[in-house]
This record gives C-alpha cells, structure tokens and sequence, in this order.
C-alpha cells in the first residue's frame, strides 16, 4: 500500500528536485548580464586602474545591448579612458577574469576581478612583478614582424620527464625586434598563457573599438 500510495509521488518530487536544480546550474553557468549596469567589482577595477569609477559608462551597441567583443564580456570608458573586461582560459576553464586598461593602444593597467588559478602556482599571476611586464605592451608587440605570428618557445615546465614527454609549446610573446618576452611564472605555464592570451584578446578589441590603426576615434 506504502509503495503504491507514496513511492509514485516522492520519485516525482525527487526528480523535480533535480531538475530545477540542474537548470539553475546551467543558468548561472551561462548567464551574461546584458543590463549595462557597472557593478561594484567593476568599478573597483576602476579604480585600481584610473583612480576612480566616476565618469565611467559600459558602451552599448545601437540595440542598447552591450557591446561585445570576443573573449570580451564587456568595454567601460568615461570617453578618455578604455577599459576592458575579459575572460580567459589559465589552467581553469575561465579561471581568469580581469579588467585591462588600454589606452593610447597599449596596456596602462591590469585589475583581477576573480582568479579560478591554481593556489600558489597559477594564482601568481595576480602578482604585480607578473602583471607590470605588460605595462606599454601594445598590440605590435605580440606578434612576429616576419609572420604576423606569435612567437613561440618551448616551455619549462614540470619534472624533466614530464616536460620531455608534453613538450609544451610556451607563448613567450614578443614580436621580431619588439624587446617584449613574456617571463612566465615557473610551474604556471598554462595560467601565464591565460593571462597574456587576456592581453591580447584586450588589445585585439581596441583596434576594433578604435578602427584597425588603433586611433581613438571618441
């Protein structure tokens, strides 16, 4: 009688249970905010980088949604200076998150909003003696003057066995003759590549923002 009367609509509940439960999952998972509202992590990113928030608006397209770019989750400016808040793969599937001043078309700055890296290995990368070499680093910089390519080297990273067995292709950045090399954190081969794939995918957004000769057009 038990079985018949209660087991029916307790399994109906569990699985209803369940469901909401993955669909909130998968909606904090993917959900963007296209309110084009500066939150309070936003604007203390601000301020790390320019001193203050005041003045700065998230740019919006024709539509009012906010305007985007890829790996860009969003571009704020107070009509002088740029800022632009990225999200990248380290060793964590969007382990990092920053906001990347770019001005003039080169990086003035670089606040952390969150870091999913690795505790004492890739977390290093918040570090300002890490985050200081791409102060001035324009896009020029990250590309080879031969190929357009990215300059690569191989990385040392791990037990030697290991790193005979990956071989690892490190992106020591640094166009031909730029003097710009990447100095990678030891051990966080994978979180310094995140982080300067940021820099990148933040210098790439500018020249669109700008037009392709990196001139501010505002």
């Amino acid at each position: 009688m038990f079985n018949e009367k209660i087991k029916p609509p307790l399994v109906l509940t569990l699985i209803c249970v369940i469901t909401c439960g993955l669909l909130v999952a998968a909606y904090q998972a993917t959900y963007v905010d296209s309110t084009g509202v500066v939150t309070d992590e936003l604007k203390a990113g601000i301020t790390e980088l320019y001193g203050s928030a005041e003045g700065f608006e998230m740019l919006k397209n024709d539509d009012g949604s906010v305007l985007t770019y890829e790996g860009v989750d969003s571009v704020l400016s107070n009509g002088k200076n740029t800022a632009f808040e990225v999200t990248a793969d380290g060793y964590s599937t969007d382990g990092i998150h920053v906001l990347i001043g770019v001005d003039g078309g080169s990086v003035s700055g670089i606040s952390i909003l969150s870091l999913g890296e690795t505790p004492g290995l890739g977390s290093r990368v918040q570090e300002k003696s890490f985050l200081s070499q791409f102060g001035g680093v324009t896009k020029e910089m990250t590309v080879s003057e031969e190929s357009g390519e990215t300059v690569k080297a191989k990385a040392v990273w791990g037990t030697r066995s290991r790193i005979n067995e990956l071989e690892l292709d490190k992106e020591i950045m640094g166009g031909s003759g730029s003097g710009f090399t990447l100095d990678a954190i030891s051990g966080a081969t994978f979180s310094s590549k995140g982080m300067y794939s940021a820099v990148q995918t933040a210098l790439n957004a500018y020249d669109e923002l700008n037009g392709e000769d990196g001139e501010d057009n505002g």
